[in-house]
């Protein structure tokens, strides 16, 4: 279900707080009632973000006007599309977190790598390489130092799964011999093309965190199965 939900914020429009400059307001007070005013320059707007305990700022969202009145919210709103806020948020490493109806019962936080993440076109896909991890796996063995990095590393990457679109989008699994079943991710493009490449256009990559991929894996997790072929149990790294 999670990334049921993740595909659905992809596709969604939410109300995001902010303060707009003074540019906004230009030509108001001379308007009269039924006039139709159209800005001459384009509008600015600055994020009403918040700040968590933590000190990381916030982008905070909303789905509906309902929400921002339960969460006593009060703020000029900007209606827009994921895909645009995205955009606008590649553009800067200002903010840590997506909250989406904070100081609501339906309140889900959004690391800001996973929420761009799912608006990686087919040429950010191509570019992640995940060389770090590479050289960790291909080491005969690693000291117990060298396992902590390469778990501190897993967890803050951004790896590729084969995906298949099939009443919303699926991961595809892959058997071992014994006929059980993995999730296989990989480290870069051609890792996956290592054991999808036949499969024409049904199975296509997508980038997910790391982190994301083992909270919602339900069988063992291997990586680049064609090569270092390395199966970890997620819940070695489930919180």
């Amino acid at each position: 279900m999670q990334i049921e939900f993740l595909n659905m914020l992809k596709e969604s429009r939410l109300y995001m707080p902010v303060s707009y400059g003074e540019n906004m307001f230009e030509g108001i007070e001379s308007a009269k009632v039924g006039d139709v005013i159209e800005p001459t320059v384009q509008i600015e707007f600055n994020i009403e973000f918040l700040t968590d305990d933590k000190g990381n700022k916030v982008v905070p969202l909303f789905t509906s006007d309902e929400m921002m009145e339960a969460a006593d919210f009060r703020s000029s709103t900007y209606v827009l599309y994921m895909g645009d806020l995205a955009d606008m948020l590649k553009q800067t490493d200002r903010y840590s977190l997506i909250a989406i109806n904070p100081f609501t019962d339906y309140n889900i936080n959004l690391p800001m790598e996973t929420f761009l993440s799912l608006f990686n076109d087919e040429n950010e896909v191509i570019d992640i390489r995940n060389d770090e991890i590479r050289e960790l796996l291909r080491q005969d063995s690693l000291s117990e130092d060298k396992l902590n990095e390469f778990g501190e590393k897993l967890l803050t990457s951004i790896m590729i799964t084969g995906c298949v679109d099939a009443d919303g989008t699926n991961f595809v699994l892959i058997w071992d011999d014994d006929n059980k079943p993995h999730l296989p991710l990989f480290t870069d493009i051609d890792e996956f093309k290592k054991i999808f490449n036949n499969y024409e256009r049904d199975i296509y990559p997508q980038a997910y965190q790391f982190k994301d991929l083992v909270n919602v894996a339900n069988e063992n997790i291997v990586i680049n199965p064609a090569s270092e072929s390395i199966i970890l149990n997620p819940e070695m790294f489930k919180s």
